[in-house]
């Protein structure tokens, strides 16, 4: 199936916006669908390896990341290996273009492997559309904190 692509463009320098994902621990300062999000123990703060859990709202769904791939200023690449949601693994590529000295686009590509075998194939279209729905409102949320910092 072909991945989940999205772009968002954020009023912000890319060193800011980068600063913003960099800090990796802090996701749910931005992302609406998070209550929380924190390293997890022994992990570095940052880069290759950097790995954190990520507690959904409502508190009963969350899952475990880890940065696979680190470009500084350039691309993040996030593995979610484990967690309780339908996902088997997924990998979710963030890169950062600016467009001009006070503009980033951030486009976001994710790919997924659905848990349940044959039952995962099924609901990969509802899946699908899901986590778009979840890629989405991080970009906006992110967005919204640059902008509301900014102000």
């Amino acid at each position: 199936m072909a991945p989940v692509t999205l772009k968002q463009t954020v009023e912000a320098p890319l060193a800011t916006v980068w600063d913003s994902w960099d800090r990796y621990a802090d996701v749910h300062s931005f992302h609406p669908g998070l209550e929380t999000s924190y390293l997890v123990e022994n992990s570095r703060a940052t880069g290759l390896g950097a790995k954190r859990r990520c507690d959904f709202v409502g508190g009963k769904n969350y899952i475990l990341e880890e940065i696979v791939a680190y470009e500084e200023l350039r691309k993040m690449t996030l593995k979610i290996y484990d967690g309780n949601i339908p996902l088997k693994v997924a990998y979710v590529t963030f890169t950062f273009k600016p467009l001009g000295p006070m503009r980033t686009e951030i486009t976001a590509t994710a790919r997924f492997t659905p848990k349940f075998g044959p039952l995962g194939l099924l609901l990969r279209p509802i899946m699908r559309k899901q986590l778009g729905k979840g890629l989405s409102e991080l970009l906006a949320g992110n967005a919204a904190y640059l902008t509301a910092r900014a102000a």
